[in-house]
């Protein structure tokens, strides 16, 4: 066996339980999706060992780390927009009732503020590895760990864990917004949220707490979706009371 071919198995373990995202608890806008996209082993190799070097945080700060792992590119001047982020970019400007967003407005705060630390966004991971797609599980050919043999086993070992450590993050924090991105994975959204959601016309779903608006919303990747859909997002967040 090459251990250049294969991850550390005890730092895969630690990224399994520690690592849930990008940004702030504190900020008042969250976004939940399934898990943020990797490549193949030598790219999620090097994700994972920058994640150890640089602490091994829970939340982890999305410029600094993008930078780390060599994305420095998607935060300079004329950065090129990542297509997940101009979507949740969206909401966020439309709920603070921004008209007329540009997209230099969405390269701002990509650049600027997305998922930073000190700011008032929370990006967050249902699974915490990185993978390219549903269909491609590099680790079961990296690591000898059990759990990640396949994909099944991997969310079996993972999600109802997360599930709870989330649903308490929210009830702790009591942000103002959660988006949950991706309606694949609306029975985890729901055990989440822990409300009752209600369709719009729009075509997402909302529900209430007494702190926290709920929204489902489509991918931002998914075919056919506009920037007005998650306009009207944002706005309904803004509206609800």
């Amino acid at each position: 066996m090459n251990s250049q071919d294969y991850f550390n198995d005890e730092l895969l373990e630690k990224r399994v339980d520690k690592f849930y995202g990008y940004g702030n608890y504190q900020g008042n806008y969250w976004f939940i999706g399934m898990e943020e996209a990797g490549g193949d082993f030598k790219e999620n190799n090097n994700r994972i060992n920058v994640w150890s070097n640089r602490g091994e945080l829970e939340l982890e700060d999305l410029v600094e780390y993008h930078i780390a792992i060599g994305a420095r590119g998607l935060f300079q001047l004329g950065a090129a927009i990542q297509p997940t982020w101009n979507k949740l970019i969206r909401i966020v400007l439309s709920a603070k009732g921004i008209k007329n967003i540009n997209t230099e407005d969405v390269r701002k705060y990509q650049i600027y503020e997305l998922g930073r630390a000190n700011q008032e966004t929370c990006l967050l991971e249902l699974l915490p590895l990185p993978s390219p797609s549903l269909a491609d599980w590099t680790y079961s050919q990296h690591s000898l760990i059990p759990f990640l043999s396949n994909r099944n086993d991997y969310e079996n070992h993972c999600v109802e864990k997360r599930i709870n450590y989330i649903s308490n993050k929210i009830k702790e924090c009591q942000p103002s917004s959660v988006v949950f991105y991706g309606i694949r994975y609306e029975y985890s959204w729901i055990k989440i949220a822990d409300v009752e959601f209600l369709p719009t016309s729009e075509g997402f779903l909302i529900g209430r707490s007494n702190q926290t608006v709920f929204t489902i919303v489509k991918h931002p990747t998914a075919f056919g979706v506009t920037n007005e859909y998650f306009h009207n997002i944002g706005k309904s967040i803004a509206a609800s009371p």
